[in-house]
């Protein structure tokens, strides 16, 4: 696997997560929406995605050699809080 291109891509992943938890952030901060489990829970979870991808491109700089392993664990947790969280923003009323 080619791990600069990984990590590009992961970077790219990282600013485009980053930039719509800002964007849905300041829309809830324009629009005075009150804060409860629905509004949060959605942006949340791309803040939740960013830093899951900041913590993988660290690991893969340690130690390239386990790129695989590292990709399969972020892309089961980053799944699981996805689920959480649409579950939150589903049921949350």
């Amino acid at each position: 696997m080619d791990i600069e291109r990984v990590q590009h891509v992961l970077n790219s992943l990282i600013i485009i997560s980053f930039l719509i938890f800002g964007g849905l952030t300041v829309i809830i901060l324009i629009t005075d929406v009150p804060l409860n489990g629905r509004t949060a829970s959605f942006p949340f979870s791309f803040l939740f995605l960013s830093m899951m991808t900041f913590i993988l491109t660290t690991q893969i700089k340690d130690n390239p050699n386990r790129i695989n392993a590292y990709i399969r664990e972020w892309l089961v947790i980053c799944v699981v809080v996805t689920v959480i969280s649409a579950l939150t923003f589903t049921f949350s009323g």
